[in-house]
């Protein structure tokens, strides 16, 4: 695997001794999962992106701050510590030491992340942290512009993409799986109005990179998928 990569971000070389493999996507094609198995699988760290977006939406949520406001959003990032753990082999995520992995789990978060993610402030702080945890060693990194702002410099980048009728599905697996009530049409719709807002948003909007490889994963397994990262992987 190839180290010693130099990036560049505003203007200036940064030095990174880490390997990185990006993953792009809208939601409900399966990134987190196939992320977590290739990390597994290559023993490498697992970074949810997305779960650090939804845990800034929890708390604003729970301290009544409106997610599409901008300053009064901002004015809150300075309380929000945001932790990755990961224990007994899965990755916990923390707001100011308390475990919220399964309270960010909800349709209602998911959309949630979309309005706070689309805030300068919050994606300079997120950004940043992400960059900083990527910045050594070996990751594996999933999102929305993971391959174009976070990690412009990650040796590997993949855009993985399904059905939208498909990612209905998923999402109402999940959904269900955690006692969560919710319908086709209501998930469906709620999707769709994700990736507008996730791709015409006017800072680090969904994008797929020119050198990603795009995975259409619709009817594919997540072993096939795994699998088919791993192979265009050097040295993996």
């Amino acid at each position: 695997m190839r180290r010693g990569t130099y990036r560049n971000m505003g203007g200036k070389n940064h030095m990174t001794t880490g390997f990185a493999v990006a993953i792009d996507g809208p939601g409900g094609v399966g990134k987190s999962t196939i992320a977590r198995m290739v990390a597994e699988r290559l023993g490498i760290t697992y970074i949810d992106t997305g779960a650090m977006y939804r845990a800034v939406a929890l708390y604003c949520t729970e301290k009544g701050v409106p997610l599409k406001d901008a300053t009064a959003v901002e004015k809150l990032l300075g309380d929000i510590n945001i932790g990755l753990r990961n224990e007994n082999g899965l990755q916990r995520v923390y707001i100011n030491d308390r475990d919220v992995t399964d309270d960010i789990r909800t349709q209602e978060m998911s959309a949630g992340a979309s309005y706070v993610a689309a805030h300068p402030a919050v994606r300079e702080k997120l950004v940043k942290l992400q960059q900083q945890l990527a910045a050594t060693g070996r990751v594996i990194m999933d999102g929305r512009d993971i391959a174009s702002q976070v990690l412009p410099w990650a040796q590997v980048k993949i855009y993985l993409d399904a059905d939208i009728d498909i990612r209905t599905k998923r999402r109402l697996l999940d959904l269900e799986a955690k006692g969560l009530p919710a319908d086709f049409a209501t998930v469906r719709k709620e999707t769709i109005d994700r990736d507008e807002r996730d791709k015409n948003r006017p800072i680090s909007p969904l994008v797929r990179t020119p050198d990603a490889v795009c995975i259409d994963s619709s009817y594919l397994t997540p072993d096939e998928i795994t699998n088919t990262i791993i192979s265009l992987i050097p040295q993996a």
